[in-house]
Order: C-alpha cells, then sequence, then structure tokens
C-alpha cells in the first residue's frame, strides 16, 4: 500500500470514527462507570417484565448472560493477572454436578446447593491452585487442561455423578427466574470486579500480568493475590455451572467440563478485550450471537466459526474490541498533537547544536 493509499484509509477511518469521540466516550465511561452499571441492570431486568416470554429468545438472552459470567471469571485471572487458564470449566463441571448431586440425590433446596456448589468450586480452587499457580505461561496453561481432563474423567467413573451417562434432572424454577439468577451473577459479578479494579487488590494483579518478579520484589505477596483471584473466578464460574445443571435439565461429562465452551469463553474475552472488565462482557455476547445464528442458520458450522474468531482476534485484534479502539485513539490524539513531527524536529535541533 502506497504512502498516499495509507493516508486515505486513515482519513476515512477518522471520518468515520473520529478519534476525539472515542476518546471522550472512554472517558465518560471512566467517570461514570457505577452509573453506567447500574443502567445496565435495569435495561436487564426490563425485557420479562415487558414481554419476553420463555422460550428459544429467552433461553439465548439466558445463555448470553452465562457466557459473559465465564469469560468474565476467566479475565480476571488470564487478563487481570496474566494467568491464561484452560482448565476453568472445571469449576463450571463441579458447581455443576455438586448442585445436581444435592438438589435430586439429598432434596437439598436449589438456593443452598448452589451456594454449596460455588464454595465446593472455591476449595477446590484453593487446593489445585496451591500447585499449578507455581507454574507460569504455557505450563500453567496445560497444568490447568490437565486439571480439567482429570476432573472430566473422575466423574466420568463415579457412581454418584450417574458416571458417563449422566443425570437428569427436574427443572423446578421456571425460564424467567433462570433468566434474572444468571443476569444477577453476572451484575454482581461486574460490580465486584469494576470494584477491585480500582483498588489495591486489582493493581497489584495488573503489576503480576506486566512483571511479577518486580512486583514480588516490591514486597508484595504474589502467591496470595493470584490465588486470590483464582479462588474468586471459580467462585462464580462455579456458581454458574450450578445454575446451568438445573436450566439444562441434564448434566453428563462432557456437558459439565465442555471444551468447545473452555475455548469459547476465553475467545470472548480476547474478542471483547481482556483486562477490562466491559470487554469480555461486549465479547461474549458479540460472539454468542453470532454462534448462535450460525448454529440455526448453517448447522454444524458452529467451531469453523469459532476458530476463525480465535485466528482474526489473534492476529488483527489483540488487544480486543475496547483495546483496539483505546489505542486507536491515543495515537491519533499523539499524532494529532505533534507526536513524531515534534520528536523529529527536536533532533534536529539537536544535531545543528552540535554541529
Amino acid at each position: 500500500m502506497s504512502t498516499s493509499e495509507s493516508e486515505d484509509s486513515t482519513g476515512l477511518l477518522r471520518t468515520v470514527l473520529p478519534p476525539n469521540q472515542v476518546d471522550r466516550v472512554f472517558d465518560f465511561c471512566g467517570e461514570n462507570g457505577w452509573k453506567l452499571l447500574a443502567l445496565g441492570a435495569v435495561v436487564g431486568a426490563l425485557p420479562p417484565l415487558l414481554g419476553l416470554e420463555q422460550g428459544y429468545y429467552m433461553t439465548v438472552v439466558s445463555e448470553m448472560y452465562l457466557f459473559a459470567i465465564l469469560a468474565l471469571s476467566w479475565d480476571l485471572v488470564g487478563g487481570q493477572t496474566g494467568y491464561p487458564s484452560f482448565g476453568n470449566m472445571a469449576f463450571f463441571g463441579i458447581g455443576a454436578y455438586a448442585t445436581a448431586i444435592l438438589v435430586k440425590d439429598f432434596a437439598v433446596a436449589f438456593p443452598l446447593a448452589l451456594i454449596a456448589a460455588g464454595l465446593l468450586a472455591v476449595m477446590f480452587a484453593a487446593l489445585i491452585g496451591a500447585a499449578v499457580l507455581r507454574l507460569r505461561g504455557h505450563y500453567f496453561a496445560i497444568a490447568t487442561l490437565g486439571v480439567l481432563l482429570a476432573a472430566q474423567q473422575i466423574s466420568r467413573n463415579l457412581d454418584i455423578t450417574g458416571g458417563a451417562s449422566g443425570k437428569i434432572l427436574l427443572q423446578v424454577p421456571s425460564g424467567t427466574v433462570f433468566y434474572y439468577l444468571f443476569f444477577g451473577v453476572l451484575i454482581v459479578e461486574m460490580a465486584l470486579i469494576y470494584y477491585l479494579s480500582n483498588t489495591r487488590f486489582g493493581f497489584i494483579l495488573n503489576a503480576i500480568r506486566d512483571d511479577e518478579e518486580k512486583a514480588t520484589a516490591m514486597g508484595f505477596n504474589t502467591t496470595y493475590y493470584k490465588t486470590a483471584a483464582w479462588m474468586l473466578a471459580a467462585l462464580f464460574t462455579g456458581v454458574a455451572g450450578g445454575t446451568y445443571s438445573l436450566f439444562n435439565t441434564f448434566i453428563d461429562p462432557q456437558t459439565a467440563y465442555n471444551g468447545a465452551w473452555n475455548v469459547e469463553l476465553i475467545a470472548m474475552a480476547l474478542l471483547g478485550g481482556s483486562g477490562t472488565v466491559a470487554g469480555p462482557v461486549i465479547g461474549a455476547f458479540g460472539l454468542h450471537t453470532l454462534i448462535e445464528f450460525v448454529e440455526t442458520a448453517f448447522v454444524g458450522w458452529q467451531l469453523v466459526l469459532l476458530g476463525g474468531a480465535v485466528i482474526v482476534t489473534v492476529i488483527g485484534f489483540p488487544e480486543g474490541v475496547v483495546g483496539t479502539l483505546r489505542e486507536y485513539a491515543s495515537e491519533m490524539a499523539y499524532y494529532e498533537r505533534g507526536g513524531m513531527a515534534a520528536v523529529d524536529s527536536g533532533e534536529d535541533t539537536e544535531v545543528t547544536a552540535d554541529e
């Protein structure tokens, strides 16, 4: 591409998407985060009240909330802390089976079973975290994948889980109840992570992501913070799994530890923008809507779409939608204020002075 063509394309992009407007949107969101979250909670609560009935569309929206929970939970460790986990669905499966067993085999009330599912996932995360969080990079990723595969195989071999046949459950609450359950968990998780991201806890997680050795040298107990983030992610993932078990009315090893979902939730976080609160949610809504459309119109091609989305994201949008827009606005503002021209001018002046 020639210089003139590059300038034309840049000018067209700036016309369609003015960088100063993008920058203002980010500033507005940053200053009004809590208000926007409250507005989102109100808007999300309205559809059933305005006539959204139980059926296909309510199920799709409920699943969007579910995937947003999973993507945001993954991002707490993979994006905020910089530890890319491939085993988060292990927490989902533990929560799903715990709820199913307690409700069906021990007649425990669903709310109590859901709480127990979350706590059991947290305990499992604390136990496993003591070992896997000592690893870094691809070693950590492979270790967490091993945890997922091991949990799946154990569930397949136990009688109490129903073995490979799984467990069939009776859906007692209505679809509307599950809609509000998924939505409520998502809002609570977003609020908590948004709050933590502006506290010492969130800053240290980001410091671990950027340079863990320096964070350790500064006196921070990085193991404590990594484990806390891991357990918090497990809590919400386990609760989501417990809710899904009754929502789906059936659970088996393949469903509870779904490998495709494991890739999907990571792709959602990366697509929207990892390391942010809004990014994984945007990615979950967008990618799940697209996958749902493909499953309806082009049956059997959803995994091809998922693979393509991962490739496009990694190559074209490594920072995700949110990160790319933020970087675009910052670069344009930099060049508009002189940018490299100012640097070049300074260098020329310095050379002249030396001469």
